[in-house]
């Protein structure tokens, strides 16, 4: 495993969008982060559509004619370069062979329109299906041999290789729900993060067999449903803010297993692994409003080598089916972003995009270039073990927010002004267990996880 002990990227203008220390080549013809954001297009087999054996003809038809949709659209505008995300439903894991034909038929359309001056890197998403039953068995189920299995079978018609694993979530709902911070850095700073270091290593000697690239891991599981449940009110935003720099923490542990990026989109948190390990990122924003709301759809932008819309279903608009509509607006936006910086105006426009977002929501601030960089150095500060440096991540978030809210450049409204104090109650909480923090949480929660499936017992 690699250590990362210092900042690749320490200075908030050098954190901008379309470069980054590390670009990858994911084909030879496209390389992310290497001076140009991409669009990366995702989309999904159209709402109430059921993946079944009896269905699975017409499945696979579905997905050939999505890629055609969106490479023939991409040819009409003459978008050179992108990325499809294809994220295999619970199904196409669950049946290996069913998740193979889909990515092998998207994988012949690329190859088509290739022969049309049209390049697409193909990112296979495989679903993390191990928390299918609950407490999950995340290192000894045969679910667990599925995902690898699924990982195995699509990477020789992949480009990139990712997943959203879930280790710990089974602790962090309930974490989440009653705000409990030492709860939710238990579960990803803990659980979460020895899940990916026995994961990760998997997925990385997958890949490099294939001679495929390792992409990342995302906290989506995680800090996006805390955002998604405060955006119902159903919990603090600012505590949503903090969970997403804790995820972060996380979601480190698949580079230092190996992988390189591009990491995934739906976590939100590429800046901070961007200034610590220099990859390039997948981020969303405004963009993916087809697929949720969020207060971060500027912001999200400053930082990003690819540009993705999280995810559309299948469906007619006016302007074409949701997919190539999708791709057209992803393309605009990059057009937009590299004209920037063809132009020297890149760290100009990052600028406005951070600004328009982070004085109105606690979420947008810590995804900001400077507070990326700082919650990233105190990651890498804490080099005791994956619980401190969550830990750690959490505290630095708490002090970024409380300096904007003080400073005035943060408004927090009412409700939420008080949740600062909370949170670091919480924090004291936590740091006061100092040794004991494994037995602590154990005993909380023995009922919703294995420990010998984490490796802490």
């Amino acid at each position: 495993m690699k250590s990362f002990t210092r900042l690749t990227t320490s200075d908030p203008a050098d954190l901008v969008f379309g470069s980054c220390p590390a670009p990858v080549a994911v084909t030879p013809e496209i390389t992310v982060g290497g001076g140009e954001v991409l669009p990366e297009v995702n989309y999904m087999l159209p709402h109430g559509f059921e993946v079944a054996e009896t269905a699975l003809d017409k499945t696979i038809a579905l997905y050939r004619t999505m890629a055609q949709g969106v490479l023939q659209r991409a040819e009409d505008l003459g978008v050179p370069r992108l990325v499809i995300e294809i994220e295999l439903v619970f199904e196409l894991t669950l049946n290996p062979t069913w998740g193979e034909r889909v990515i092998q038929v998207t994988r012949e359309v690329i190859e088509d329109y290739k022969a049309k001056g049209v390049h697409a890197a193909l990112r296979t998403t495989v679903a993390d299906i191990r928390d299918r039953v609950r407490p999950p068995r995340n290192r000894t189920s045969k679910e667990t041999g599925l995902v690898l299995e699924t990982f195995d079978r699509c990477a020789p018609y992949s480009d990139i290789l990712a997943i959203e694993s879930t280790g710990g979530k089974e602790v962090s709902d309930g974490a989440i729900l009653s705000c409990d911070i030492g709860g939710v850095i238990f579960a990803l700073g803990v659980l979460g993060s020895q899940d990916m270091a026995f994961l990760w290593p998997r997925i990385v000697d997958i890949a490099h067999a294939h001679g495929k690239v390792a992409g990342g891991d995302a906290a989506c599981g995680f800090a996006n449903t805390a955002m998604q449940l405060a955006r119902k009110r159903m919990i603090s935003s600012t505590f949503a803010a903090v969970v997403r720099a804790v995820g972060a923490a996380r979601s480190l542990c698949a580079m230092e297993a190996g992988a390189v990026g591009p990491d995934k989109d739906c976590a939100y948190e590429g800046p901070i692994l961007k200034a610590i390990t220099g990859i390039p990122i997948a981020m969303e924003g405004k963009s993916a409003a087809c697929a949720h709301s969020s207060h971060i759809g500027n912001v999200a932008m400053a930082c990003a080598d690819l540009w993705s819309n999280e995810s559309v279903p299948y469906a007619q608009l006016f302007g074409g089916y949701t997919p190539e509509t999708s791709l057209e607006e992803l393309w605009y936006d990059c057009k937009l972003l590299n004209t920037a910086r063809e132009k020297g105006e890149a760290e100009a426009v990052a600028g406005l995009l951070t600004e328009s977002d982070v004085t109105t929501s606690a979420e947008a601030l810590v995804l900001s270039p400077m507070a990326a960089i700082r919650i990233g150095q105190a990651i890498v500060d804490a080099q005791e073990n994956y619980a401190t440096r969550a830990y750690r991540a959490a505290r630095e978030a708490v002090a970024l927010l409380r300096e904007a809210t003080e400073s005035g450049r943060l408004r927090l409204g009412p409700m939420e002004a008080p949740w600062l104090d909370i949170i670091e109650g919480g924090l004291d909480e936590f740091g006061g267990l100092d040794g004991k923090v494994l037995d602590h949480y154990v005993k909380q929660y023995e009922k919703e996880f294995v420990p010998a499936e984490y490796g802490v017992e």
